[in-house]
């Protein structure tokens, strides 16, 4: 009899320790997650799925960079930045830069990135005769097939004067080409990292404590090729084709709808240093020459100085110092654009 008794027993207390422990784990992890948020972590951007673009930035939002939590805003756009008007007032002069992270500005200031310098640069020289408006459009990751239709079916609309084309996202492809299948997958993998992303304890563990784990064993998870990429197999099997098109479709379009197209090629340091041209180095400098657009190149500049331009143990992004010279090379390509 008093066997029977004894195994509810042990149960009972099984699940009561149980509880107990789950209860200490919950009340630990919220100790962390409140320490982890007075110290600066969490708080990142946060994205909309999107049908066409596969992700966005949510619009209106005040956040902060995932390295060196420098303050983000997010206009009603959806653009890092100041809010402007779909219509462009009289008297503008209006630019409009697309590109990744290295536009967006990655670790930085809004003050601090190449759209932000390059808008006091040509503010100071316009004086008091024009507006200046240099809209920062660059998305992390974003590729140049996701930029040609942000800029189609979105930022068109803007007039801009001038479309400065970055640099891009090249390890996926995501493109129109992509089946609905797939976009509606991805866009589930979107709102799911949102919610990861509203945790301190997903910033600091996974987006800072692994990130080296992450960067040394990136092509197990997402391979360099796409036609080797596991996780992607709709991808074209020849990317360079695809991002070659990309590119010359947006300048031709940007062409048609009045504005300047300006292409921009922000090398990584080993990029710089190698003794062959990227291919994206090559696809441009192909389309400046058949298009007869300016070509802005900061290979020279990287030789020269070497990691002094990028963040810390960081050879892709550039930092405050890198953006200046961005900005400083892009005013001096666009100033004879700008005679009459």
């Amino acid at each position: 009899m008093s066997a029977v008794l004894e195994k509810p027993l042990r149960w009972k207390r099984l699940v009561q320790n149980l509880l107990l422990s789950l209860g200490v784990f919950i009340l630990c992890a919220g100790a962390f997650e409140i320490a982890l948020r007075f110290s600066g972590y969490g708080k990142l951007e946060i994205y909309e799925p999107d049908p066409a673009l596969f992700w966005k930035l949510k619009p209106n939002q005040d956040c902060y960079t995932k390295i060196g939590h420098k303050p983000v805003h997010i206009n009603s756009h959806g653009t890092r930045g100041r809010e402007f008007s779909d219509q462009k007032p009289a008297d503008t002069l209006r630019v409009l830069c697309l590109g990744d992270s290295r536009t967006f500005g990655w670790g930085l200031s809004q003050e601090e990135t190449y759209c932000d310098i390059l808008e006091a640069l040509l503010q100071k020289q316009e004086n008091q005769h024009k507006r200046v408006e240099v809209i920062n459009a660059g998305v992390n990751a974003w590729s140049y097939p996701q930029m040609l239709v942000y800029y189609r079916e979105t930022a068109a609309r803007y007039r801009p004067d001038l479309v400065i084309l970055g640099e891009a996202n090249l390890w996926t492809q995501f493109s129109e080409q992509n089946s609905p299948q797939f976009v509606q997958k991805f866009m589930n993998r979107v709102r799911l990292k949102n919610i990861l992303r509203r945790f301190a304890i997903y910033h600091f563990v996974v987006e800072v404590k692994l990130k080296d784990f992450y960067e040394r064993n990136r092509t197990r998870f997402i391979p360099v090729d796409p036609s080797q990429d596991v996780l992607f197999k709709q991808q074209q099997r020849d990317p360079e084709t695809l991002f070659r098109g990309s590119i010359e479709e947006l300048c031709k379009l940007a062409q048609d709808r009045g504005g300047k197209p300006i292409l921009l090629y922000l090398p990584s340091l080993d990029e710089a240093q190698a003794t062959n041209s990227s291919t994206v180095l090559n696809a441009k400098r192909d389309l400046s020459q058949k298009l007869n657009l300016p070509l802005v190149d900061l290979t020279h500049e990287v030789r020269t100085n070497g990691k002094s331009l990028y963040l810390d143990a960081d050879p892709v992004h550039y930092n405050t110092l890198g953006n200046q010279l961005i900005a400083q090379r892009l005013f001096q390509a666009i100033t004879p654009l700008l005679v009459p």
